[in-house]
């Protein structure tokens, strides 16, 4: 699925405005880039400007979308979409994790409908690790919302922002981020920090300007994962770089716990479009998740959003040849299951006691790649066993 970003880099001589899709953006000629969580031109409600207010209530209303950011910046203004019977005072604010206002600003020089924008009175400084609530006020009880519009289970990475899930449960640490498709009804006094979480996910289309302090290294644009047979293809688009040294691709197998399949240099330096594709190929049945770690020559790097692709058919379990083999101190094995279950894979001697566990937990169906440990075992051969519900397969692998 492809998602938008709206993004503005201003220089010191001459201010380029564009538009592109979704995640990191870059410019090496300036300092500071301002981003938008949708894009004003391809991103608004369903149903055009009157078809937008789908939604009343007979009391005002406050709606909000719960966020962090990447990377530390400044918020200048807040934006909402509005359609042409949403009339009447609006007033957007940015709240922290405990519900105090960041900053506020009543709208004016509204037009009949579209994306409202508003600048507050200085720009307020947004740091990471903090979740924050993008709210507007609306007097008259008239809104735009799009059901399921928020990802339920899985946070939404889009440029410097991290939208929250739906589902994402409170914790000690940041006691704001329990959710998201924020509201509250007839707020008392006004303007009220929204606190109640919508049933459906739903996106109320409110937004803001953020500007980071520094660019961003790599503009990924697209970002796809299609199915064949027994491949599953993956491909990717970055119309610039800077300092890439290149992708890890991981995969996953339940979307928390990810390891590397295989790594795909960058370009290093490149202001044109560059196309990027890999094939992970010979897969068993399953559903496989995949993400790509961006990594800079200094070791920095960004985590793009998870795309999904599934290999249909039957499978059977099946445990591979380790390698590197010889293995010094920690290669990779890989294992197959038709269906999720306990699995036990640990390593043997040659008088047959086991020496090391490698996994001992119920594992999901599909082709599984797992780290083969050998540190601190001495130098000769040994037996790598996986112990399924029903069968027991072993491999043979020499540590040197």
């Amino acid at each position: 699925m492809k998602t938008k970003l709206y993004s503005t880099l201003a220089g010191k001589k001459l201010a380029v405005a564009f538009f592109t899709a979704f995640l990191f953006f870059i410019s090496t000629t300036t300092h500071a880039q301002t981003y938008t969580i949708f894009d004003p031109t391809t991103e608004f409600p369903s149903g055009g400007a009157a078809g937008a207010e789908a939604n009343v209530v007979d009391a005002p209303v406050e709606l909000g979308i719960k966020f962090r950011v990447t990377q530390g910046g400044t918020a200048s203004a807040i934006r909402f979409y509005k359609g042409n019977t949403n009339t009447g005072t609006h007033i957007g604010t940015i709240w922290d994790n405990t519900g105090a206002v960041v900053a506020s600003v009543t709208f004016t020089g509204e037009t009949a409908s579209g994306w409202q924008q508003m600048n507050f009175v200085s720009p307020v400084v947004l740091s990471p690790g903090i979740t924050y609530t993008a709210s507007y006020w609306g007097a008259n009880g008239l809104y735009a919302a799009s059901s399921g519009g928020l990802g339920n289970v899985t946070d939404i990475t889009r440029g410097p922002f991290i939208i929250i899930a739906h589902n994402t449960g409170a914790s000690a640490a940041d006691p704001g981020n329990e959710g998201n498709g924020m509201y509250d009804y007839d707020p008392a006094g006004g303007v009220n920090y929204p606190q109640t979480i919508s049933g459906d996910a739903s996106n109320y289309w409110v937004d803001i300007s953020f500007t980071t302090f520094f660019p961003l290294p790599v503009s990924l644009v697209d970002f796809h994962a299609n199915a064949g047979t027994h491949d599953i293809a993956l491909t990717w688009k970055t119309e610039s770089e800077h300092n890439n040294r290149g992708f890890v691709i991981q995969r996953s197998n339940n979307g928390r716990d990810w390891y590397d399949v295989d790594f795909i240099n960058g370009s290093g330096e490149s202001a044109i479009s560059r196309n990027y594709t890999y094939t992970d190929k010979a897969l068993a049945p399953g559903l496989y998740y995949y993400q790509l770690k961006q990594e800079d020559f200094d070791g920095k790097s960004k985590t793009s959003s998870v795309v999904t692709a599934s290999i249909n058919g039957k499978g059977t379990i099946s445990l591979f040849p380790g390698y590197p083999n010889p293995v010094h101190s920690v290669g990779k094995i890989r294992f197959d299951l038709p269906n999720a279950q306990k699995v036990r894979l640990s390593i043997f001697d040659m008088s047959g006691k086991e020496v090391k566990v490698l996994v001992d937990s119920k594992q999901d169906a599909g082709s599984h790649i797992n780290p083969l440990d050998v540190t601190g075992l001495g130098r000769q051969m040994y037996f790598v066993r996986l112990q399924t519900e029903t069968q027991v397969l072993t491999q043979k692998i020499v540590v040197e």
